[in-house]
């Protein structure tokens, strides 16, 4: 008899573990599925912030009557955080340095380089003194973004645009846009890269081509966005 009450008592403890094992096992699945579809909403934010960023320095530019202006640092968005340089605080944690960040985009590292050493050929750049001087255009806190255009829902991120001249050009200087008729006239790229908390980052690359609508009369510029493409290169 007590042989018996001593099974049972031991099947019941087995069978309570196990469902506490089961129930533990769902709770872990229920919550790393929570924060995975929060990590992939977070993302996908940053990314579409990143491409707003984008639209929102193409409109700046399009009021730019001398894009060579933007190329040399001398004209920037009226999205700008002061000066650009120095580092910045991330919503949600962390800091970026936007001199850093703009030498890692010319140079391949966190400290400057020489001229010539941007202009050096390289698998990244391979186009020698028509290789990209990239400079900051348009950069700032993305609650901040609501100065120049409003959004229904801010990420929580630092969003940061650079300018370049199109590498295609064959004028040999980076700084300047070719001259009319010439390859890649009214061409510029843009690189746009949001920062978000924990290290997270995404980044979109767009070139811009400024034309002239079909009418008849003086030409009225417009912008369009010739080509599109998302980075998904580690984080340094």
């Amino acid at each position: 008899m007590n042989s018996a009450r001593g099974i049972a008592l031991v099947l019941a403890i087995l069978v309570t573990s196990f469902l506490t094992a089961i129930g533990l096992g769902l709770a872990l699945i229920v919550m790393m599925d929570r924060l995975a579809t929060g990590n992939l909403r977070g993302s996908v934010a940053m990314l579409y912030a990143a491409d707003a960023v984008i639209e929102l320095a193409a409109r700046d530019l399009s009021r730019l009557e001398d894009w060579n202006a933007a190329l040399t640092g001398q004209s920037r968005s009226a999205f700008a955080d002061g000066a650009p340089s120095g580092s910045r605080s991330i919503p949600g944690g962390g800091t970026v340095d936007l001199t850093a960040a703009t030498n890692q985009l010319n140079c391949g590292r966190a400290a400057s380089c020489s001229d010539a050493q941007m202009d050096a050929n390289s698998k990244e750049r391979p186009w020698g003194p028509n290789n990209a001087r990239w400079r900051l255009y348009a950069y700032g806190a993305w609650e901040n973004i609501g100065n120049t255009v409003q959004f229904a829902r801010p990420a929580d991120c630092y969003l940061l645009v650079w300018v370049a001249d199109d590498s295609r050009e064959e004028d040999g200087d980076a700084l300047a846009d070719a001259n009319v008729d010439e390859p890649g006239h009214n061409v510029l790229r843009l690189r746009a890269e949001a920062y978000g908390a924990a290290g997270s980052r995404r980044a979109v690359e767009a070139e811009l081509v400024r034309q002239c609508l079909p009418e008849t009369g003086p030409c009225r510029p417009r912008i369009r966005v010739q080509s599109w493409l998302e980075f998904r290169q580690a984080v340094p």
